[in-house]
């Protein structure tokens, strides 16, 4: 799209992607207008300040007709669900176009981009690339859904550079022309499914990543989905193993197409040592070991958790609830065994407990703090009190990362 003789762009959504947005707009000479849902008293005034004085419009508190009126494109953060908002009915009637942060700026660049989504461990998948990538490569850049906005560095991004996005199902939802020079599928499982109509309308945002791609391009693929996508592949397409280890095995797929070998992947791998929020030691307390997973936010996730917890022999104390997604508990019922009690906390907590009353003691607290206090009394040396939620954090918190920094403040309070 020729965004040249684009005046004015709209951005929905005053979010961490919004305000880069707003900047990187601003930049290139854009009249600028934020429209955002809720009212503005939730967010800061000083902040709000800073934009205006810079020249952009702001409406809080819904999106309206004659707000959008004026703008020539609309940029909608990934939170927003155009199946839902007000926003696409806008758009549609006033004919201008919307699309994602990760569509607009595909346009603004010329580097390549490696795209890795999935349902779990695409966070981990996408650092790590990351970091083989840059053994080989002087310039590559990292962003996404790992928490950098794309539109926070693609005006320094050049032609021979590499870029490593972490997409989620929302922002392939906004795709048009976005086409990754590498495409990664990792895994799908149930998830989001609060947004979703279902499982088949998820896994097809998720395809999406594939949609655009050139047959001079590569699609790297979990072997388990191999038959759901072939027939619609025009990139190349590179399989993995899916399993245990299918972080790795994608990862090494990935960077066997920019001629780096299996053992650079071990190396580097070997000095990784997970991302926070991940499986994350806070701390030991008188034997008894607290492990932040803030970042499981579905119940695969939270299976592959206790999983790993479990290889060790370890009695699991299970803190988990939240804001409630939609989503069956049912594939975890019989994965308890390494499970002593459980704790649950938010929204989710009732139907978790229904879930769960019959695998083993189930407690619902009133908070995450006193969930942290109830397991640590409750255990034994030689247990471990694990954070892994298999819910979204928006019931109680602004995202994961302040639930698992609250749940590290709790813990590290019991020893003070």
């Amino acid at each position: 799209m020729n965004i040249e003789s684009i005046e004015t762009v709209a951005v929905g959504g005053w979010s961490k992607t919004g305000m880069s947005l707003a900047k990187l707009l601003l930049t290139l000479g854009k009249k600028v207008k934020v429209t955002e849902e809720r009212e503005r008293g939730c967010f800061s005034p000083a902040l709000i300040d800073v934009f205006a004085r810079k020249g952009v419009c702001f409406e809080f508190g819904g999106h309206s007709l004659r707000f959008l009126r004026d703008a020539g494109l609309l940029i909608v953060s990934p939170g927003i669900d155009l199946q839902r908002s007000a926003l696409s009915a806008h758009a549609r009637e006033l004919c201008i176009p919307a699309v994602g942060e990760i569509e607009f700026c595909f346009w603004l660049t010329r580097a390549r981009c490696v795209g890795i989504t999935g349902t779990n461990g695409k966070s981990t998948t996408t650092f790590l690339t990351y970091l083989v990538l840059k053994e080989k490569r002087k310039r590559v850049f990292l962003g996404g859904n790992i928490g950098i906005p794309f539109s926070s560095f693609v005006r320094r991004t050049r032609k021979n550079d590499l870029i490593v996005l972490e997409l989620s199902s929302f922002q392939l939802e906004t795709i048009l022309e976005f086409h990754p020079f590498v495409a990664a599928l990792l895994n799908i499982e149930p998830d989001h499914l609060d947004r979703y109509p279902g499982y088949a309308e998820y896994k097809a945002a998720k395809f999406n990543i594939f949609r655009n791609q050139r047959p001079d391009e590569w699609a790297v693929v979990n072997e388990r989905f191999l038959p759901e996508v072939r027939q619609t592949l025009r990139a190349r397409c590179v399989p993995f193993s899916g399993g245990e280890n299918e972080n790795v095995d994608c990862v090494t797929r990935i960077a066997g197409l920019f001629q780096i070998p299996r053992e650079t992947v071990t190396a580097v791998g070997a000095g990784f040592h997970g991302l926070p929020h991940r499986l994350q030691t806070v701390k030991k307390i008188q034997g008894i070991s607290f492990i932040n997973d803030s970042k499981a936010t579905n119940p695969a996730s939270t299976l592959w958790a206790l999983q790993r917890v479990k290889k060790k022999g370890k009695r699991i104390l299970l803190i988990a609830g939240g804001k409630d997604k939609g989503v069956s508990y049912e594939c975890l019922r019989d994965k308890f065994s390494g499970v002593k009690q459980l704790f649950l906390i938010g929204e989710s907590a009732p139907k978790i407990h229904k879930a769960f009353r019959d695998r083993c003691p189930a407690e619902i607290c009133p908070s995450l703090e006193e969930a942290v206090k109830e397991a640590y009394r409750n255990a034994q040396r030689g247990d471990v009190v694990l954070l892994s939620p298999m819910c979204a954090s928006f019931d109680m918190f602004r995202n994961y990362t302040e639930r698992g920094s609250r749940f590290t403040a709790a813990v590290n309070k019991l020893s003070s």
